[in-house]
């Protein structure tokens, strides 16, 4: 008996694929599959195009077959979150997780597919007995999301066994190293360098804890070499590929910044830092590339001495974690890891919730007769509510009119709501004043930053901070033209002063300039 699992990446630049055999004796067998998908001209881009080259790849190498196959989510299309919670009874958890998720996501519940991985215990610290409260690995992928990436799949005539995250698949890939005898760290930051992202998997005694991915990849780095050297994208890539990483420090300063915060967000957190680094990805390839972002990171680099590379070639590694989903390909019966057992599976919680969702239509008829009782007691209730109508009226005319004293005063009373209603913005508005004490208003702020921005500039705000006099703005827009047009707008202002334009670069789509803009607001 053969049990067989393809693990399908898809990204922006190639297919790759992994096609994993276990055998019942034990024996493995892993084929790597690769494609290129070129962008010289626009239609390569297409839907359409895509399709079709994803359909040819499966055909070329004989992956449409009786076999699983796994894809995944990328990180920045999930909400990811490690909750911790004083106890671990499952069916507890089960209730809990989604009133907390929904406290947590900037959208209705009802829109996403919530997934959740209740994680290893930890040992207590003196190391006998194990805690009585569980950390819970929380997701949230937006339904829409699954369904174009069941679309796509459909498309090329494909029904995916699992669908996953990206940086679970890094996950998986650190505990079947471990299940083959590797020296794997506990504590360790997985950094796949991607061509147009980074995803990161921070693990923690063994567990994964944090999943993000970074909108910066090795194509960042071609597209700025091809215009410090005038040159092709081939050209650029062949010269960065030649290039020690001591000469393109300087362009790996977004990723190594973005990857610091991260780190230091999650440290601060848990007061412990992590202890190692293992870099894969296509972005692996350049010449000292995982000792170097390491010792940025003040990290210590893991490599094939560990067994990491030795298994399974770098660039592979999403599609290799993907191919080795624990939910299809269960762990050796002679080494079951209980991290092993952290199968996180979109698509078997969206089919699961579609079945619970279905009702029958003897239900509906007694929900419909169950609406109507509802209505005739409802009628009921109002008739005596008219019999009874004149003391009732008098003493609810009375408590309104108590209640109205009490919150706006005395005198205060129904019919004044315009009146009431200013007061009580004043009320809110102070309570949104900057905490220093002058009155400065947060939508004031945003008020004036809407206005400013020149008419027919795009602008898609991902971050806003305000420091005191001092705002700090993350956007995008489409031309480093109308970044410069922004400054202007707001250094002619003589509201604003000490505007400035910072950590300008090409955003991961097409027509995308990404920057920081910081400036200082003249209080009144």
């Amino acid at each position: 008996m053969i049990a067989e699992c393809v693990g399908l990446d898809i990204g922006q630049t190639a297919f790759k694929a992994v096609r994993f055999r276990r055998r019942l004796t034990g024996r493995e067998s892993v084929e790597y599959f690769h494609q290129p998908i070129p962008y010289s001209r626009q239609e390569h881009a297409e839907p359409a195009h895509r399709t079709a080259m994803l359909r040819n790849f499966l055909w070329q190498h004989g992956l449409y077959g009786d076999g699983e196959i796994v894809t995944a989510l990328p990180c920045q299309d999930v909400f990811v979150r490690t909750l911790s919670f004083p106890f671990r009874d499952a069916s507890k958890l089960a209730q809990i997780v989604p009133f907390e998720m929904e406290n947590l996501i900037p959208m209705p519940l009802e829109d996403v597919t919530v997934g959740s991985l209740l994680l290893p215990a930890r040992e207590s610290p003196e190391g006998a007995a194990k805690a009585k409260g569980s950390d819970v690995l929380v997701t949230a992928a937006p339904k829409i999301k699954i369904a174009e990436h069941l679309r796509f799949m459909a498309s090329a005539d494909l029904n995916p066994s699992a669908i996953t995250i990206d940086g679970m698949a890094l996950f998986s890939v650190s505990q079947f190293l471990k299940e083959e005898g590797a020296q794997v760290p506990g504590d360790m930051a997985i950094i796949d360098v991607g061509a147009s992202k980074t995803t990161l998997c921070l693990v923690h005694e063994g567990r994964p804890v944090l999943l993000r991915t970074v909108q910066w990849g090795g194509n960042h780095l071609t597209l700025a070499l091809a215009v410090r050297h005038a040159c092709s994208f081939a050209e650029a890539e062949r010269r960065k590929r030649a290039m020690a990483v001591q000469e393109i420090d300087a362009w790996l300063e977004p990723v190594l910044k973005e990857l610091r915060v991260s780190l230091h967000a999650y440290e601060s957190t848990v007061h412990q830092r992590l202890t190692h680094c293992w870099v894969s990805g296509g972005g692996s390839k350049l010449k000292e590339l995982s000792g170097h972002m390491a010792h940025q990171l003040g990290l210590l680099p893991v490599g094939p001495r560990q067994g990491f590379g030795s298994s399974c070639p770098r660039a592979f590694s999403i599609a290799f974690g993907l191919a080795i989903h624990p939910g299809i390909v269960r762990p050796r019966w002679k080494s079951r890891l209980a991290g092993s057992s952290l199968a996180l599976d979109f698509k078997a919680v969206s089919d699961a919730a579609s079945a619970t969702t279905d009702v029958s239509k003897q239900d509906r008829r007694l929900a419909l007769w169950g609406g109507l009782i509802l209505i005739v007691l409802a009628l009921v209730d109002l008739s005596v509510r008219v019999v009874l109508k004149d003391s009732t009226v008098k003493d609810l005319k009375h408590g309104l009119q108590t209640q109205y004293e009490q919150s706006f005063g005395p005198g205060a009373g129904p019919g004044e709501e315009l009146d009431q209603a200013r007061y009580r913005v004043s009320q809110l508005e102070k309570g949104l004043s900057i905490v220093d004490g002058t009155g400065y208003n947060v939508l004031a702020s945003l008020a004036e930053l809407v206005k400013h921005v020149p008419p027919g500039i795009p602008l898609k705000v991902r971050e806003l901070t305000i420091d005191g006099n001092n705002i700090h703005l993350e956007g995008e827009t489409t031309t480093f033209d109308a970044v410069e047009k922004i400054k202007q707008a707001f250094a002619g202002d003589e509201t604003f002063h000490d505007v400035s334009i910072s950590d300008t670069r090409v955003g991961a789509m097409q027509n995308q300039v990404v920057f920081r803009l910081t400036y200082a607001v003249q209080r009144p």
